[in-house]
C-alpha cells in the first residue's frame, strides 16, 4: 500500500460544463441533508490521479461517455443515506468487494493509495483512491520503482464520501473495476508497513513547537516502549501498522507539517512568496504582508529577488533604540537553499543586549559564484532607503541615526553614507585586528623564535594603535618600532624577520594610517561617538559581537529546529518561519523577561532596605564587588615568567615602608629600544601584590611579571640563606573565600587590598591603564594612548566618515594596483593578433571582460580628472612608501539631518550550491 504522491505534470483543465440537477424537498426546506446539491453535482477530481498520457486519454473518453448518459460506460456512482440501514449494508458490501473498506485499506497487501482528500464543512470527508498498478513511476523522474506491484496501466480509481463523525458511507463513485493484468498481479517487491496516524499526529504537534527531530524520534521510542499511543495494541504482532518512525518517514512528516502551516511544497518557493504577498491571490497571507515592508519579485535574470522584514515590534524598537543612537549592520548567507543574502540591522537596548530591528533579504545576481560577495553598494542603498522610509511612515517623523558600526566592508559603509549622510561610522575592532593579523601572518610566515618575537612585538604595537586618541602619537608609535627594527637589521640580528616586520609597518602606514580612516577604528572615534551620543566612552560599541552572535543563534538555534537533517530551508519556509516563529519568540522572550524583572523588583522593594539596593544598582549599573586577585597554576604565564627571570629583565627588590618594589622590563624590550616599557610590581608584607600591566588590571589574576618577581624573591632568599615558603591559593579556595563573613581573615585582606589599590601613590603606578570588558589583553599589551578627557575639542569635528571611506577606497586601490597592473600588462602581451582562433563559446566571456574594462576605464578617467582639478594628486609611490606627516584636523561642523523625501511573472531564485563559512584571510 503506497502513500507516495510525486510531483504531477500539468494536465489540461476540463472545459466548463453546465449541469442541471433537481433540488430535493428536504434541501429546499433548509433541512440537513447527507450530501448537498453542490456536492452531488460535482465531478470526480480524476485529473489529480497519477496518469500517463495514454491513461489520461482513456479516462477522458470514459468520463465524456458518462456525462452524456451512456449506459455502456464503466464509471459507477452510488449514493447512500446515512439513516437507511439497508443502504449502509449495501455500501459496506460494495466497499468490501473492492477492498475499499477500512480493514482492507489497512492491510499490507492492499493496492489502493490516497491521492487527494478534503474535509468539508458539514463533516463529510471526500477521498480519492487510485490503484497502485496504474501509477508509472517513470512519469515522475524516479528510476527505481518502490511500489509493491508492477505497473499494468490499470485505470481503477474510486472517490469515497464518508461522514467523519459517524463513519457512514454517503457516496461511492469512480472506475472500480481493475484490468485483467492488474487482477492477476502479484507482489513484485516487499511492501512498506505504513506508520500509524497517531504517531504522525504526535510528531506533528512536536514539530509545530519547534522540537528538534532527534527529540521527536526519542519521544517516539519512549511512547512506543510505554505503549501510550492511542490505538496501540498490547500485542504488537497483531497490528497492521508500524509504530517506530524510520529515517525515510521524516519526508512525509515534514510534508504534512508544510501543509499544516500553509506552505505548498509542490509549488516553487518564489511563487509561494508571490501569492502570499499578493492581496488578489487566493493564498494571500495578511500576517506576512504586514511584516514585509518591501517586496520585489525577480521578473528577469538581470533583477534581484528582494524581501525586507520589519514587524511592528521591530519598528517600535527602531524608534526606541535606533533613533539618534547607534546601530550595527552586517550580512550573512547560507540560510536557505537559494542564493539569498540576509543583512541585519541591530540596535542595543538599555541592558546592552542586541535587538534586531530590520531584515534585508535579497538574491545574489545572475552568474554570481560566491553568494557572500553577491551584493554591491547600490542594492544596500536601495533597501536601507526603503527601511528608513518605512520607519518614518510608522513614526510620522524624520528618523536619524548618529553612529553605525560595521566591519571593514566598504560597500556597507558607502550605502550607509548614501542613506544617512551625516552619521559617524566606526569599524569593528575585531575585524580590524583580523585584517592586521592576517597580513602579519602572511609576511611573517614561520614558527622560528625570531619570527614569533617580531609577531608579538607587532601585535602589541597594533593594540597600542587601537587605543590612541591623537594621530601624531599613532604615527610616533610606528616610527619608534621602525627605528628598532632598522637597528636590528643594521646590527645583523634577525635581519630577515626585522625586514618582514617593516613590510607590515608599511602596510599599516600606507593603508590604515590615513587620518580620516584612523578616526574610524581608534579610540578617538569612540570618544567622538560618545560625544555625539551624550554617553560615557564605555557606552559606545567597539565591535559587532552582538550581531555576530545573533547570526550564529539564528542559524544554529532558531532555524535549525525546523531543518530536516540539517538541510537548508526553502526561501518560502525561511520567510514564513522568520515572521511567524523566530521574531515573535525573540520579542516574547524580551517581554516576559521584562515582566519578570519588574515583578522581582517589586518584591525586593517591599523588603527592608530593598529600595536603597535598587536605587544603588540603578545608579552604578551593578552592585560593587571587591577586586580579589589570586595565584593559581598557569603553564603559559609560568613559562613566560621563567623567561623574564632567566633574561634578567626583573630587577632586585627595593624595600619600602610596607613591602617590596620591583621593576620589570617588557618581554619585548630589546637593547635597541630607546625607552623600553617598564612595569611596577609591589609585594606587600601582608601578602598582597599588584602590577601596573594591563593583564593584571583587567584579569585580576597573577600576571607573568608577578610570577617573575616571585622567582626573583625566592632566588634572593636562597642567596641570603633565608627560607621562604611560597603558597598558592587555588581558584576553588578563592571562590570559597568570597562567601566568608566580613570578620574572616580573608575579608580583612580584601579590604586591605582595596585600600592599598585606592591609596597607592601616583608616582608608583604611573603607567597603569584600564581596559574594557570586551577583550582580554596579554601582559605586555599595555596601551600608550593618551587619555585626552576634556582636551577633546569636538566642536571642530567634521563629518569625516565620507573622507574615511574615500581614504580606505584609495588605499585599497593602490594596494591592489601593485599586483593587478603587471598582470594586465602581461595579459595584453598574450592576446592573439587574429580573431580566427576565437571559439564561439569564448565570445560571451570576452565581451563581458571588455565591458568590465570599459567601465573600469571610465571610473579611473573620472577619478584622474577630478584629482587634477582639485590639485590633490598623490603619486602611487608616495602613497606606498612615503611616511605621512601629521597635519592639523580641518575644521568640521556636523550639519543637520536632510529631509527625506500590471505584475510580471516572477522567475525562480538562483539555487544555492553547497557553501560553508570559511576562515577569513583578508588583509582589508
Amino acid at each position: 500500500m503506497s502513500r507516495h504522491q510525486g510531483k504531477q505534470k500539468a494536465k489540461p483543465k476540463p472545459k466548463y460544463q453546465i449541469r442541471f440537477a433537481n433540488v430535493t424537498a428536504e434541501e429546499a426546506r433548509g433541512d440537513k441533508v447527507d450530501i448537498s446539491l453542490t456536492c452531488s453535482t460535482s465531478n470526480i477530481m480524476w485529473n489529480l490521479l497519477d496518469l500517463t498520457p495514454e491513461q489520461y486519454a482513456s479516462l477522458d473518453i470514459l468520463y465524456k461517455q458518462f456525462s452524456e448518459g451512456s449506459i455502456s460506460g464503466k464509471i459507477e456512482d452510488h449514493l447512500y443515506s446515512s439513516s437507511n440501514t439497508v443502504q449502509q449494508n449495501e455500501a459496506a458490501a460494495l466497499l468490501k468487494t473492492h477492498c475499499l473498506d477500512l480493514a482492507s485499506l489497512e492491510d499490507v497487501g492492499n493496492k489502493w493509495s490516497v491521492k487527494w482528500s478534503k474535509l468539508m464543512a458539514n463533516g463529510e470527508r471526500r477521498a480519492l483512491y487510485q490503484c497502485d498498478c496504474g501509477r508509472d513511476h517513470t512519469q515522475f523522474g524516479s528510476k527505481v520503482r518502490h511500489t509493491a506491484v508492477d505497473f499494468t496501466g490499470c485505470l481503477a480509481h474510486a472517490e469515497l464520501s464518508i461522514n467523519e463523525l459517524t463513519s457512514k458511507v454517503l457516496r461511492v463513485r469512480g472506475l472500480l473495476g481493475h484490468n485483467e493484468t492488474c487482477q492477476n498481479a502479484i507482489l513484485a517487491r516487499i511492501p512498506k508497513l505504513p506508520v500509524h496516524p497517531s504517531v504522525y499526529a504526535k510528531a506533528l504537534a512536536q514539530l509545530q513547537e519547534g522540537v528538534p527531530l532527534t527529540t521527536i524520534q526519542a519521544t517516539n521510542r519512549q511512547m512506543f516502549r510505554a505503549g501510550t499511543y492511542p490505538g496501540q495494541p498490547k500485542d504488537i504482532r497483531t497490528s497492521k501498522f508500524r509504530w517506530i518512525m524510520k529515517s525515510y518517514d521524516t519526508r512525509t512528516l515534514y510534508r504534512q507539517y508544510n501543509q499544516v502551516i500553509g506552505v505548498n511544497t509542490n509549488r516553487a518557493a518564489h511563487l509561494n512568496i508571490d501569492t502570499w504577498l499578493n492581496p488578489e491571490s487566493a493564498d494571500y497571507n495578511p500576517t506576512l504582508l504586514d511584516a514585509v515592508f518591501h517586496y520585489s519579485a525577480r521578473a528577469s535574470k538581470g533583477e534581484r529577488f528582494e524581501v525586507c522584514i520589519a514587524t511592528q515590534e521591530m519598528k517600535e524598537a527602531a524608534w526606541k533604540y535606533g533613533h539618534r543612537s547607534q546601530l550595527m549592520l552586517d550580512g550573512t548567507f547560507g540560510l536557505c537553499n537559494s542564493r539569498l543574502l540576509l543583512f541585519i540591522i541591530m540596535g542595543v537596548d538599555e541592558k546592552r543586549k542586541g535587538i534586531p530591528i530590520a531584515f534585508l533579504m535579497f538574491s545574489a545576481p545572475s552568474g554570481n559564484k560566491q553568494t557572500s560577495s553577491g551584493y554591491n553598494t547600490e542594492i544596500l542603498t536601495k533597501l536601507l532607503q526603503k527601511w528608513r522610509e518605512d520607519v518614518e511612515r510608522f513614526g510620522k517623523r524624520s528618523f536619524e541615526v548618529l553612529v553605525v558600526i560595521t566591519d571593514t566592508d566598504m560597500k556597507e559603509r558607502g550605502a550607509l553614507l548614501n542613506v544617512f549622510p551625516h552619521i559617524w561610522l566606526l569599524i569593528c575592532l575585531f575585524h580590524i585586528w583580523q585584517s592586521w593579523r592576517n597580513h602579519r601572518n602572511k609576511v611573517l610566515r614561520g614558527n622560528s623564535p625570531a619570527l614569533m618575537n617580531i609577531k608579538a612585538r607587532l601585535g602589541r604595537l597594533e593594540t597600542e594603535l587601537i587605543h590612541t586618541t591623537v594621530f601624531v602619537f599613532a604615527l610616533q608609535i610606528i616610527d619608534t618600532e621602525r627605528q628598532v627594527l632598522t637597528a636590528m637589521i643594521q646590527h645583523g640580528e634577525n635581519s630577515s624577520a626585522a625586514e618582514r616586520g617593516i613590510v607590515h609597518l608599511d602596510y599599516l602606514l600606507s593603508f590604515w594610517m590615513k587620518e580620516d580612516l584612523w578616526r574610524s577604528w581608534s579610540d578617538f572615534g569612540c570618544h567622538a561617538a560618545a560625544h555625539l551620543l551624550s554617553c560615557q566612552f564605555e557606552g559606545v560599541l567597539p565591535t559587532t559581537n552582538h550581531l555576530e552572535s545573533f547570526n550564529r543563534l539564528l542559524k544554529r538555534k532558531h532555524l535549525a529546529r525546523w531543518q530536516r537533517g540539517g538541510r537548508r530551508l526553502r526561501a518560502d519556509m525561511l520567510l514564513h518561519l522568520l515572521v511567524t516563529k523566530v521574531l515573535p519568540s525573540i520579542f516574547d522572550q524580551r517581554r516576559f523577561e521584562a515582566q519578570e524583572a519588574m515583578r522581582w523588583e517589586n518584591m525586593i522593594r517591599n523588603l527592608p532596605g530593598g529600595e536603597a539596593l535598587l536605587k544603588a544598582r540603578a545608579e552604578s549599573g551593578h552592585l560593587a564587588r571587591p577586586n580579589i586577585g589570586y595565584l593559581v597554576p598557569d603553564a603559559h604565564r609560568d613559562t613566560a615568567a621563567q623567561g623574564l627571570y632567566e633574561h634578567n629583565q626583573i630587577s632586585v627588590p627595593a624595600h619600602c615602608l610596607d613591602g617590596l618594589l620591583f621593576q620589570c622590563y617588557s618581554a619585548f624590550a630589546t637593547e635597541y629600544d630607546a625607552q623600553p616599557q617598564l612595569y611596577q610590581i609591589y609585594f606587600g608584607y601582608n601578602g598582597v601584590a599588584t602590577c601596573s600591566c594591563l593583564d593584571f588590571q583587567s584579569r585580576s589574576g597573577a600576571c607573568k611579571h608577578i610570577r617573575a618577581a616571585l622567582l626573583k624573591t625566592e632566588s634572593e632568599a636562597h642567596a641570603l640563606h633565608t627560607q621562604l615558603v611560597a603558597t598558592q591559593m587555588s581558584e576553588s579556595m578563592a571562590n570559597l573565600s568570597l562567601c566568608a563573613t566580613e570578620q574572616s581573615p580573608i575579608s580583612k585582606a580584601v579590604a586591605t587590598v582595596t585600600d592599598i589599590i585606592n591609596d597607592i601613590p601616583d608616582d608608583l603606578f604611573e603607567d597603569i591603564e584600564t581596559v574594557g570588558d570586551e577583550e582580554e589583553v596579554e601582559s605586555d599589551s599595555e596601551s600608550v594612548a593618551t587619555d585626552a578627557g576634556d582636551e577633546f575639542d569636538f566642536s571642530i569635528l567634521c563629518s569625516s566618515s565620507k573622507a574615511a571611506l574615500n581614504a580606505q577606497s584609495m588605499a585599497r586601490l593602490t594596494y591592489e594596483l601593485q599586483s593587478t597592473v603587471p598582470k594586465l600588462g602581461d595579459l595584453a602581451a598574450i592576446i592573439p593578433s587574429s580573431g580566427a582562433c576565437v571559439q564561439p563559446e569564448h565570445i560571451s566571456g570576452l565581451e563581458a571582460f571588455h565591458g568590465t574594462l570599459i567601465h573600469l576605464a571610465e571610473k579611473l578617467q573620472h577619478l584622474i580628472i577630478d584629482a587634477k582639478a582639485s590639485q590633490t594628486t598623490i603619486t602611487l609611490s608616495a602613497q606606498l612608501t612615503g611616511a605621512p606627516k601629521p597635519s592639523p584636523s580641518a575644521a568640521l561642523k556636523r550639519p543637520g539631518s536632510p529631509i527625506s523625501s500590471a505584475r510580471p511573472a516572477p522567475i525562480p531564485i538562483s539555487p544555492e550550491k553547497a557553501q560553508k563559512r570559511k576562515q577569513s584571510y583578508s588583509v582589508f
